[in-house]
C-alpha cells in the first residue's frame, strides 16, 4: 500500500520544490515536552509555530511512544496549512552504554490499512515487552540495532531510520566504537534502512568517531546529513541548523526518494533558480481554449497521444517568444498552421 495525497497543493503547482524540513520533532505526547497553555489549542498552536518557522515537512518522533489520535490531528491541521507531517518515534535501542537513539519514520500503511490496526504501537509492545514506564528518553528497548530492524521487517511495511544527534553519548557515533559501527555497515538491511544522520558537526578528530572516518567506513552507503530541532517546547521549534529537501508530493514515498537521492535533493539552504523561465501558459480560443499549464523551472515533459496538442503547446511558446525557425528546421508550414489553430 502506498500513501496518496487527496488534493493538489499550491506549493507543488510548478513541480517539485525545496521545502524546509525538521526531522526531529516532539509534541505534548512526549514526557520531555513542556506545554502549559490550553490543551484544546495545542494542535493549532503547534502548526502555527511550524508555519511561522517556515517548516513545511516534519517528522513527529516522541520518545518510545506513538499517539495515533494526536498525530492524526496534527497531520490534518498541517495539511490545511500545506505542512506535511510524517509518523515516527525516537526509539532508545539496547545498544551501547547509554542506548542509541534512532528515529524511525513510518509509511502510512502502519496505521492506515484494511484492518485499521495501529502497527506502530504493536511494534512498541514487542520491543518493550515486559517493561513499564519506558515512554521517556532514558527507556531502553529489548533489542539491539540489528534485532530492531529484524523486528520491524516482520511487519512487512515500509520505514526508514535516521540516527539522532549522532555525536552525543546516546547517538550512533558517540555511543558506539568504530569497530561496532563498521560491523553494522556490513549488514545489507542496516545500509538499506539507514537514510540519515542527524546533527553532524565534527568533521575530523583524531581520537573519536567523526565524519571523515564514518564517510570512509560507509563509502557509497553514507546517508543524508539531516537536521531537526529536537524541540522540547513549541518555542524551541526551528532552533539550530536548517535543511531543505526537494520533493514533488506530500507522501512518505516522495520523502524517501529524496533522501535516497540526497546528493541532488538535500541542501542546507533553499535552492533557487536565477535563470528566466515560464511559470505558466494559458490559451484563449482555438483547440486549447480555456486550458492552462503550470510549468517547472527545470525539466518539463509533455506526454499525450497523437493529436492531443503537445506540438501546439510548443509551437505556441516558440511563436510568443518570437523564436525563429532554424535553417534546418523541418515542417515549417505545418508548425505555422498549428499556431494559427491554437490561439
Amino acid at each position: 500500500m502506498t500513501s496518496k495525497t487527496s488534493k493538489s497543493y499550491e506549493v507543488f503547482k510548478n513541480g517539485s520544490t525545496w521545502l524546509k524540513a525538521d526531522f526531529h520533532l516532539h509534541t505534548n505526547g512526549d514526557k520531555e515536552f513542556k506545554y502549559s497553555d490550553n490543551e484544546d489549542y495545542f494542535v493549532s498552536n503547534y502548526i502555527a509555530a511550524l508555519k511561522t518557522a517556515g517548516v513545511q515537512l516534519g517528522v513527529i518522533t516522541n520518545h518510545n511512544k506513538f499517539d495515533l489520535s494526536g498525530f492524526k490531528a496534527l497531520r490534518k491541521n498541517g495539511l490545511k496549512n500545506e505542512i506535511f507531517l510524517l509518523p515516527g518515534i525516537e526509539l532508545s535501542v539496547k545498544d551501547g552504554k547509554y542506548g542509541i537513539h534512532v528515529l524511525i519514520v513510518f509509511s502510512d500503511e502502519w496505521f492506515q490499512n484494511p484492518a485499521n490496526n495501529d502497527y506502530i504501537n504493536s511494534f512498541l509492545a514487542v520491543t518493550f515487552a515486559g517493561q513499564n514506564n519506558f515512554e521517556n528518553e532514558n527507556g531502553r528497548s529489548n533489542h539491539d540495532l540489528l534485532d530492531t530492524i529484524r523486528e520491524l521487517d516482520k511487519f512487512e511495511k515500509d520505514y526508514f531510520l535516521i540516527f539522532a544527534h549522532v555525536e552525543e553519548k546516546n547517538g550512533l557515533w558517540g555511543g558506539l566504537g568504530g569497530g561496532r559501527i563498521q560491523e553494522l555497515e556490513k549488514h545489507e538491511n542496516f545500509r538499506r534502512r539507514n537514510l540519515g544522520f542527524q546533527k553532524v558537526r565534527t568533521h575530523q578528530v583524531a581520537d573519536k568517531v567523526c565524519k571523515t572516518k564514518v564517510q570512509r567506513w560507509f563509502n557509497d552507503s553514507y546517508p543524508a546529513e539531516l537536521e531537526g530541532s529536537d524541540c522540547k517546547s513549541i518555542e524551541s521549534i526551528n532552533q539550530g541548523a536548517e535543511c531543505y529537501l526537494k520533493i514533488g508530493d506530500y507522501t512518505f514515498e516522495a520523502v524517501k526518494f529524496a533522501l535516497l537521492d540526497h546528493h541532488n535533493r538535500l541542501s542546507k539552504s533553499p535552492q533557487q533558480h536565477t535563470h528566466s523561465h515560464i511559470r505558466s501558459i494559458s490559451f484563449e480560443g482555438g483547440i486549447l481554449d480555456g486550458k492552462s499549464l503550470e510549468l517547472s523551472s527545470e525539466l518539463n515533459s509533455l506526454i499525450g497521444i497523437r493529436g492531443s496538442g503537445k506540438s501546439s503547446v510548443l509551437e505556441s511558446i516558440r511563436y510568443v517568444l518570437n523564436i525563429p525557425f532554424q535553417d534546418k528546421s523541418e515542417d515549417k508550414e505545418y508548425k505555422n498552421r498549428l499556431v494559427a489553430h491554437t490561439p
